[in-house]
């Protein structure tokens, strides 16, 4: 998977702590998925579509995490996981897909995205559709971490068409 298509939803959930949080989420090294096991107690997923592209974006959130970032916006302390944590871990993946979605518009690619879905529990599974790799982006944040999951297709007619207006403008 090229990087440029990776970049708007890291960019995205950077802006969106840096936004919303007023801190920093510091990215680490990405890696390949292998399974369908989140990193964390509770996750907020999107699934996005057109006729160029598809695929979701998770993040997911150990309990602490997901704790932190709602204490953080709302100006709490709570101490567990209730609906409004839900609610804000939900809204995150909506905020990181329009802000890729924003990106993308701008590489002249477009997409509609899905209401976000949360899931929780220790035992949670989370299966990206489109038989396409899983890329993870663990971010750190206040000494917590988080994770950011991407699975994306962009179908082979516009890799086809950029490699040819590419051959073209060589040709001229």
């Amino acid at each position: 998977m090229d990087v440029k298509f990776i970049n708007p939803f890291i960019n995205a959930v950077v802006k969106a702590i840096e936004t919303m949080l007023g801190d920093s989420a510091e990215r680490m090294a990405p890696s390949v998925k292998k399974d369908n096991i989140p990193q964390g107690d509770i996750s907020g997923i999107i699934g996005f579509a057109s006729n160029n592209i598809y695929g979701s974006v998770a993040l997911s959130f150990p309990t602490a995490t997901a704790v932190l970032v709602f204490n953080k916006m709302m100006g709490e302390s709570l101490t567990a996981i209730n609906d409004d944590v839900r609610d804000i871990v939900g809204e995150l993946a909506n905020i990181v897909a329009g802000g890729a979605k924003k990106e993308f518009a701008e590489m002249g690619l477009s997409f509609d995205i899905s209401i976000p879905t949360v899931v929780m529990g220790n035992n949670h599974t989370i299966t990206h559709k489109g038989g396409t790799p899983v890329v993870t982006v663990p971010f750190k944040l206040s000494g917590n971490s988080f994770v950011l999951e991407i699975s994306l297709k962009i179908k082979t007619t516009l890799q086809s068409e950029s490699e040819q207006q590419r051959t073209a403008m060589t040709t001229k």
